[in-house]
């Protein structure tokens, strides 16, 4: 027989020994609310972590124990951490160690669909729609507080949703993290066909509503779509800008206009809000104004933004004719559309059912996402940052753990992906069976990393990383 949680030993995975588990943390659906309306949170608290003495350095001990049957070694590795517990209860004991330091969050939590109830708690389930909603908000707002507190500053939260509870996650999400945090709300198109019986409408479609804990501090960044085309040129000129003065110094810029000397003035169509004042006058040699150029326009940035562009290598040109200034970047990137689909080598459920069967041989879940769609989710948060820590507290069958590694293995990266998943053996909502004798977190999520880390039968590694299998010390 399987033995209980083995604890880590020095040295195993680079994990200490785990100490006592910490007290009276509580997991579940909060009670208290009324049947008949659907409220929401009036505030969203700081949670306050119980006292857990954890060292950052070595990973998840003592809040968790490692067990070492169920886990996967492999040195010089990424490391995916897979939890079995109730997902709020883990929650609790990860944010002693991981407060801020998270990049990226991504969840598929239920849908409360009303057909099969929550695969976390089915007790929670209303007889009506508005208990039934009711419920759902306080769940989530539980699970969400704590994402929060985990996110560092320009961390990423993704959550799959669909029309169902979408309105309502919006307002909770704008609760918790505040409305000026919302970034977007992506439309992923997850089936060609959608239901041939519908009669009024075909559904394809669902949403990732996405948010951050600033703003600010992620625009600077950005989040990344594709990489933007060297040769695709944009305009330096912006017509809703006040006009101001610009100098570009000697050589910067590249031109079709003749070698010679050119007066100051007015350049373009003079009746053109675009058009611009040359300041003095410059010369053109050999394909480059030669010269400091001084211009007053409407332009996209300002001096010192111009500046550092500049010392970057921006390149910039100057095309006779309507004296226009483009730019091309030759190692930025393009945010990523609202729409995910595959024009962004985005799958569908067809293709993330046929992933899941080709790996465990079954389907344990009716609409599973596919790689691809969390792949490039966790790509765009955390593409200038390859050691990031990725989160997905409702792992399912550990679509994101198989992502992770497969961006890792794209890109070289190194990022740590932690799953939280029960191991209910009971259908809930989506599943299309019961997860047997194994239950859903070594049934079903274990089985899948394994086989897609380690290439199943064939032990040839895959995707290589490390499995940590883990549970509440």
């Amino acid at each position: 027989m399987r033995n209980a949680a083995v604890r880590a030993q020095p040295g195993l995975f680079g994990w200490s020994t785990p100490g006592p588990a910490p007290a009276n943390l509580r997991g579940g659906i909060a009670a208290g609310v009324p049947p008949g309306s659907v409220p929401l949170p009036t505030a969203a608290e700081p949670v306050v972590a119980e006292p857990v003495v954890v060292d950052p350095a070595v990973g998840l001990a003592p809040a968790f124990a490692l067990d070492a049957e169920l886990s996967r070694p492999l040195p010089g590795s990424p490391t995916c951490d897979l939890i079995e517990s109730e997902n709020l209860v883990a929650l609790r004991r990860l944010l002693p160690t991981l407060r801020g330091r998270v990049a990226a969050i991504y969840i598929d939590p239920p849908y409360n669909t009303g057909s099969l109830g929550f695969a976390y708690a089915d007790r929670t389930t209303g007889r009506g729609a508005a208990e039934r909603h009711s419920s759902w908000v306080a769940f989530m707002r539980e699970r969400l507080t704590v994402a929060r507190d985990l996110l560092c500053d320009d961390g990423v939260l993704f959550v799959s949703i669909d029309d169902n509870e979408q309105p309502r996650l919006r307002l909770l999400c704008d609760q918790v993290f505040g409305e000026d945090a919302f970034v977007a709300q992506f439309i992923w198109h997850k089936t060609r066909k959608g239901k041939a019986l519908c009669r009024t409408a075909r559904l394809v479609t669902e949403y990732v509503v996405c948010y951050t804990r600033d703003r600010d501090l992620l625009t600077k960044r950005g989040l990344w779509g594709s990489a933007a085309d060297a040769e695709l040129p944009n305009p330096f000129f912006h017509r809703p800008n006040r006009p101001r003065d610009i100098v570009f110094p000697p050589g910067s810029i590249e031109t079709n206009m003749a070698s010679g000397d050119y007066a100051a003035g007015v350049y373009g169509d003079p009746e053109d809000s675009l058009s611009v004042r040359v300041l003095a006058p410059f010369s053109v040699r050999g394909g480059r104004i030669s010269t400091t150029l001084q211009l007053h326009g409407r332009f996209r940035w300002q001096q010192s933004t111009l500046d550092e562009e500049l010392t970057g290598g921006m390149r910039f040109s100057l095309r006779k004719g309507k004296f226009r200034i483009v730019f091309f970047r030759s190692d930025g990137h393009k945010a990523p559309p609202t729409l995910l689909d595959d024009r962004s080598g985005i799958g569908t459920y067809e293709e993330a059912s046929a992933e899941v069967e080709a790996l465990l041989g079954w389907l344990p879940f009716v609409y599973p996402k596919p790689v691809s769609l969390v792949q490039y989710l966790v790509r765009a948060a955390t593409w200038d940052r390859k050691d990031a820590i990725v989160v997905d507290f409702f792992a399912g069958t550990g679509t994101t753990g198989h992502a992770v590694a497969a961006l890792n293995a794209e890109d070289r990266g190194r990022r740590r992906c932690i799953l939280v998943t029960d191991n209910s053996g009971k259908v809930g909502e989506g599943f299309v069976a019961d997860a047997g004798a194994d239950g859903i977190c070594r049934g079903t999520a274990r089985r899948r990393l394994a086989a897609a880390f380690g290439g199943g039968d064939a032990g040839r590694p895959v995707l290589p990383t490390a499995l940590a299998y883990w549970r509440p010390a």
